[in-house]
């Protein structure tokens, strides 16, 4: 497979992870913004490799392997580690759900979350996954993240993004947090802050505090301790998930293996 080749597939690969699945080809292809017959190619290719499951004329789903993969590079103990105890401070400072989030493409996702104490709301499910053009968990992101990178991705989302969006990002860089009122979920507001690698002073991430506008009228009250906190975390999670990741991570085959042998 050439170097293109490769992009190809892990486009694929995460568009069919951000999709109901079984997905059928047509809509894997016109989601990942490539002809049928390349779509084909390449999702074969995963296939045989174990990537991509074939399920008949239902379509595609993601296969063991990308599963396996998933919880190699995703919430590992070194990164709950270092992020839990900053989350649940957090938490309890602001008396409101405070969430770990990571970019994914041109999507974040929810990979962590600490609730205050007595909390009985669950306001986000862990795996949750949106657009960095949506919310502030994702405007925060998308603020600082390189230039070229933001260009594609309000190039990719230009028919749904709001067109003062632009604006709004040089806002957050202005104020270093972004808030929002009901943009993922209803009757909810937000603040947001990156997480950023101390090298490059890119987004890896953001931690973001939600709460009802009962509880939460003014979102920017809370962003003294959310700035503290990403302060302190941003770099912490630069040491697993960063260019210069210092975190020694275990080998793929044995955890693929695990994966394949509770399927069997």
């Amino acid at each position: 497979m050439t170097e293109g080749g490769h992009i190809r597939a892990l486009r694929i690969l995460e568009t069919l992870a951000g999709l109901q699945q079984p997905a059928p080809l047509m809509t894997i292809a016109e989601h990942a913004g490539l002809p049928k017959t390349k779509a084909y190619r390449v999702l074969r290719d995963l296939q045989d490799n174990g990537y991509v499951d074939h399920i008949g004329r239902s379509g595609y789903r993601v296969g063991a392997r990308a599963i396996a993969l998933a919880s190699l590079v995703g919430p590992r103990p070194a990164l709950v580690q270092r992020a839990l105890p900053v989350l649940v401070r957090l938490a309890i400072d602001a008396g409101e759900t405070a969430s770990l989030h990571l970019r994914s493409g041109a999507h974040r996702v929810l990979v962590l979350r600490a609730d205050p104490p007595g909390s009985t709301h669950r306001i986000a499910a862990i795996g949750e996954r949106s657009p960095l053009t949506s919310g502030c968990g994702g405007t925060a992101i998308l603020a600082y993240l390189p230039t070229p990178e933001v260009d594609i991705v309000l190039g990719r989302e230009s028919r749904v993004v709001r067109l003062d969006l632009p604006d709004h990002l040089a806002q957050i860089r202005r104020q270093g947090y972004a808030t929002s009122q009901s943009a993922n979920h209803p009757e909810l507001n937000g603040i947001a802050a990156p997480l950023l690698d101390p090298d490059s002073g890119h987004a890896l991430g953001s931690i973001a505090i939600a709460g009802a506008p009962s509880r939460l009228p003014d979102p920017g009250r809370l962003a003294r301790p959310l700035l503290a906190a990403c302060a302190e975390l941003g770099p912490r999670l630069a040491t697993v998930l960063g260019p210069s990741s210092s975190v020694r991570l275990e080998s793929l085959d044995v955890t693929i293996q695990n994966v394949l042998q509770s399927q069997a």
